[in-house]
């Protein structure tokens, strides 16, 4: 039988994942563009390990689509942006996007 103590471990513990989650999660997003675009290797797995935020991005600028591209560039070495990798899913959302840098 679980005691009132293991109760409040097990509701402790299911607060921490949830706030990492809900926190930690999309702001590492910007930190690990940033590492990046800065050592110029490990773009290809970004697309894998933040999907939820970048569905974020559109075709069309919205201000989510804005907001994404500035927190991923606040830190991020010069002209890296997230770009669409060619694959529409509809108008206003492509499938896939890249983390790259962008030639002059």
């Amino acid at each position: 039988m679980m005691t009132d103590q293991k109760k409040s471990g097990v509701a402790f513990w299911a607060t921490v994942v949830l706030l990492v989650v809900l926190v930690a999660y999309p702001l590492s997003f910007g930190p690990a563009c940033w590492v990046v675009s800065r050592a110029n290797a490990g773009a290809d797995w970004l697309p894998f390990c933040y999907r939820p935020i970048l569905s974020g991005l559109s075709m069309n600028p919205t201000r989510l689509s804005a907001a994404i591209q500035w927190y991923a560039q606040l830190g991020a070495a010069p002209r890296w942006q997230w770009a669409p990798n060619g694959i529409p899913i509809s108008d206003e959302q492509w499938l896939a996007v890249e983390w790259v840098w962008m030639a002059p």
